[in-house]
């Protein structure tokens, strides 16, 4: 199960950095008519990622903390 929730991290962080570049790209678009609505959808889904990162983590150190 750890190698799953060890998997599961790396994706989420690869999708995060994945997701980062997008994003500096997208801001030379910045002239386009869509671009805040792209900008805010992007920003809500990265602080998603981290959020599910850190949980990800956490559950990680708890099962090292208590032997599981």
């Amino acid at each position: 199960m750890n190698d799953a929730l060890e998997q599961r991290l790396a994706a989420k962080k690869r999708d995060l950095e994945n997701q980062q570049e997008y994003f500096r790209i997208d801001m030379k678009n910045i002239e386009q008519s869509n671009y805040e609505d792209n900008a805010i959808n992007a920003l809500l889904y990265m602080k998603k990622l981290k959020t599910e990162i850190a949980e990800l983590e956490l559950v990680m150190q708890l099962k090292k903390t208590n032997g599981l």
